[in-house]
Parts: C-alpha cells; structure tokens; sequence
C-alpha cells in the first residue's frame, strides 16, 4: 500500500507547477499534517511558525496548542481535538492559519478547547474555517479501529486528514506537497496526495483473514 501511494503522488506532482505560497500560522497552533504527511515536532520544539507551500488544493490538519503559566509555579498544557480543513491557495500569494477569537484568559481557554475553529485567511478575510468536528467514522478511522488502537494522539489525527484527502473528488486540481520553510537542513518529502480506498478495503481484509502471527507482522509494518 505505501508503494501505491508513493506512486499516486509522485505521478500527481510531476504535473503541477511549483508556484510557491505562503502560510503563516497564528499563536497556540500545532500543524499536526498536510496532505497526508505529518509534520513532526518535538516536545521542547516551539511551534512551526510558517510554511512554503506549492500552488493548489491543501488539506490542513491542526489543533489548539498551548501552555499555560498559572500561580505557584504550577502549568496547565491544553490541547483541543484536530480539525482538518480543505482550501485552495493561489501562487505568489500569503495566507495565514488562525484559530478565530482564541482567549487570553486561562479558564476561558479551558471552555475554547471543546469547540475551536480553524480558518485560513488572507487580508482579514476568511477563505475557508472548519468547526472541531473531528470525523471518527468512515474507512481509515475503521482501519485504525481494525488495527488494536496502536496509533496514538497524532496518528488519529493524521488519519483525519488522509481520510479528507480521500473523500475529495478527483479533478484536475492536484494536491501538492508541504515544505516546512523554517527547516532547511531537512530533505522535503514527497507527500501522499490520495489514499486508495480499494486497496484499504484489501489491506481490512487481509488483517480479517490473517492470523495472529500474521497479524503481528502487519502490526509492526504499521509502525514503521
């Protein structure tokens, strides 16, 4: 299945222009993943502040991220569900990644967190927003089910946004790769643009059908 993947997308951004786009993100945002491809970051790492993007359709996963100093030395990190949300970003332009109307105040937050948005905007104008809605169902949530609950946090969030990659129609608008821009000692990757849903329906079948040992394999294929 990685092998299809690989060559869906090589074969999607062979034909698209490289324009590149802009994307800054606001305050207390962590990108979790773009176009299928999850954006690590580690723990003691500050947020990624800003993104070089290619010219199209993107699917944008993220989340409310943000700790806070309370009294007495004592911290609180609040975090919010993963939102996904699909825009289509024009060349040469820049657009920024915002959670609207984000409180200062502690316990404010601690109510924001249940119910942010995420938008895109360009020149005080919101081009696309998605409410925290997060789509458990459909197949690649399923898969995660199917497989024992071995993806953490992240990966949930990553299967969000390859399952909104997959629901997208295929058109001529083609789903280009993300390029941290703040990162430049790391070799850019190219990003899966669509994810197969007849060879998921295979993959659930060959774990409905494997045995334990096989399905042990299959297991730690997974977390490679």
């Amino acid at each position: 299945m990685k092998k299809i993947i690989a060559i869906a997308a090589a074969a999607l951004l062979s034909h698209q222009a490289f324009a590149q786009v802009q994307l800054d993100v606001d305050n207390h945002i962590k990108v979790i993943a773009i176009n299928g491809k999850e954006i690590k970051q580690g723990l003691l790492q500050p947020l990624q502040k800003q993104f070089t993007l290619d010219a199209g359709r993107h699917v944008i996963t993220a989340r409310y991220d943000r700790l806070f100093d309370l009294r007495n030395q004592e911290h609180d990190y609040l975090k919010s569900d993963s939102i996904t949300l699909t825009v289509d970003l024009a060349d040469n332009q820049t657009y920024q990644l915002v959670m609207p109307n984000q409180p200062n105040n502690y316990a404010a937050a601690q109510e924001y967190i249940k119910s942010p948005s995420l938008a895109v905007v360009q020149n005080g104008k919101i081009i696309a927003q998605e409410n925290s809605t997060e789509n458990r169902a459909g197949l690649l949530a399923g898969l995660g089910q199917t497989l024992g609950g071995i993806f953490g946090r992240n990966d949930k969030a990553v299967i969000a946004n390859q399952q909104a990659l997959a629901g997208i129609s295929q058109t001529s608008t083609t789903i280009p790769a993300a390029i941290p821009a703040a990162a430049p000692a790391q070799t850019p990757t190219s990003v899966p643009t669509q994810v197969k849903s007849n060879s998921l329906d295979g993959f659930m079948q060959l774990w409905l059908n494997a045995s334990e040992e096989e399905r042990e394999k299959i297991r730690q294929w997974v977390q490679k």
